[in-house]
């Protein structure tokens, strides 16, 4: 057998190799290859969302630039400069993976997508601007092979579409997205070993797709916690609700069945218990939603969105017990009474984990 640099990987393919048998076959230096390349890109993730922060400033001084050129004085050069820069975003990140050249390319992909879309405005249509953006968001996730300029791009394509809703003074048309966003984010949470095993070209899709997936739900999560802010009442929230609660009940349904619980009296205990704590946020769909977020995250391991869930769902709850029309007591009790069922929850995951165990 081939020596591995990761003792870790060494050992989890012996063991492979001990269960298959002789039958079993792998390129050892492919594998450890895509193993030093997957793991870069977790690794790595703080600096590129510093990348990130460093392009996004370098866009305003370089807007403030073409401005004081003139350049938005026509419409023709704003769609040209803005295709132009979006493209020369994807070439930069494919010359060489350097620091500086990343955030050239992520400063001019932020560019391109501000002078396109102020480009389109012009044509005082904001559905055609909507869903131009969004093509050309979903053309670059398909093309591109930067993984900031993937999560750009997913944050573009999920933001055009949920505007569409707003643009057409069509709020409640939002649920839509949220039943979308919600199984999307469920089937790339449950399938995800079987999603980056099928091409290489998915498995580097799937991280920065994902997250972006995750911080376009929690935008989405925001806006209907604050949807008194906007100009069309948003009516039906527990229509959102109750599509969160079943994407909860299926993650929790696969989080048992992998963890061997089978038994219904178990399984309804659990759904029991599920329902009832979210029964009285039934009009705040945000709370749901943030708690699938970080069910979701913490079932794959992935800790950049179970954090992002976990401050969601701090910021969700404190609007949650803010915005009730109590009194304090009142709202202490509350407070009080979840505690003691997420406590009763606890105490009955581990009196079957010990039953499991013996």
């Amino acid at each position: 057998m081939a020596q591995f640099s990761n003792e870790k990987l060494q050992r989890v393919l012996q063991t492979i190799a001990h269960e298959e048998g002789n039958s079993f076959t792998y390129d050892a230096a492919e594998i450890e290859t895509e193993a030093r390349y997957s793991s870069s890109r977790y690794t790595n993730l703080p600096i590129k969302l510093l990348t990130i922060f460093g392009g996004f400033l370098a866009t305003l001084f370089f807007m403030g630039f073409l401005f004081s050129t003139g350049l938005y004085n026509s419409t023709v050069a704003l769609l040209v400069f803005g295709v132009a820069f979006i493209v020369g975003s994807e070439v930069i990140s494919r010359l060489r993976h350097d620091l500086l050249l990343d955030a050239v390319s992520v400063s001019l992909n932020i560019t391109g997508y501000l002078l396109f879309g102020m480009g389109v405005s012009e044509l005082n249509s904001d559905v055609t601007l909507a869903l131009l953006l969004a093509g050309i968001a979903a053309i670059f996730i398909v093309v591109s092979g930067s993984m900031v300029l993937l999560f750009l791009a997913t944050l573009v394509f999920w933001g055009s579409l949920v505007s569409l809703p707003l643009i057409f003074e069509m709020p409640e048309l939002l649920y839509v997205h949220v039943g979308v966003m919600a199984a999307i984010l469920v089937y790339l949470s449950l399938h995800e070993a079987r999603l980056i095993a099928q091409h290489p070209r998915l498995n580097k899709l799937y991280a920065p797709v994902r997250i972006g997936s995750v911080f376009s739900f929690i935008g989405l999560l925001i806006l209907l916690a604050h949807h008194t802010l906007l100009p069309e009442k948003l009516e039906y929230l527990w229509v959102a609700s109750l599509l969160l609660i079943v994407a909860l009940l299926v993650v929790l349904r696969r989080i048992m069945h992998d963890n061997g619980v089978t038994d219904s009296k178990t399984q309804t205990i659990v759904y029991t218990c599920c329902i009832a704590l979210l029964a009285p946020t039934i009009l705040t769909p945000s709370l749901a939603g943030a708690l699938l977020v970080v069910l979701a995250s913490f079932y794959i391991g992935h800790h950049l969105s179970f954090i992002v869930g976990l401050l969601a769902l701090g910021y969700f709850i404190i609007l949650y017990y803010y915005n009730l029309q109590l009194t304090l007591l009142a709202k202490s009790g509350i407070l009080v009474l979840t505690g003691c069922l997420f406590l009763g929850g606890l105490y009955l995951l581990n009196r079957y984990l010990r039953n499991h165990a013996n």
